[in-house]
């Protein structure tokens, strides 16, 4: 009456997405939809394509860092065996 409103009370928003729309407005929006499927997906294999070389890229990283671990582990082994021969022999 007076313009104040209640603070509790739920306001009511429309649903537009609900209302029925002529069948004109309806056909010019899934055609836009359509054309705009139509485009992502060659927008979207790029940037599929860029990610996966990306990651091809660090398996080979990851890839190069295994062997020089696995070397450096297998260096390691010959030393502790070196080593625990020699304490064997010495005592």
């Amino acid at each position: 009456m007076f313009g104040i409103r209640n603070p509790f009370k739920k306001e009511e928003k429309l649903n537009i997405s609900n209302s029925p729309l002529p069948s004109s407005v309806q056909e010019s929006e899934t055609k836009i939809n359509v054309e705009q499927q139509k485009e992502e997906p060659k927008g979207t294999q790029e940037n599929k394509k860029a990610e996966i070389e990306i990651l091809i890229a660090k398996i080979d990283a990851l890839k190069f860092q295994y062997e020089a671990l696995s070397e450096k582990i297998n260096n390691m082994e010959k030393m502790l065996k070196e080593i625990y021969e020699m304490a064997k022999s010495s005592s």
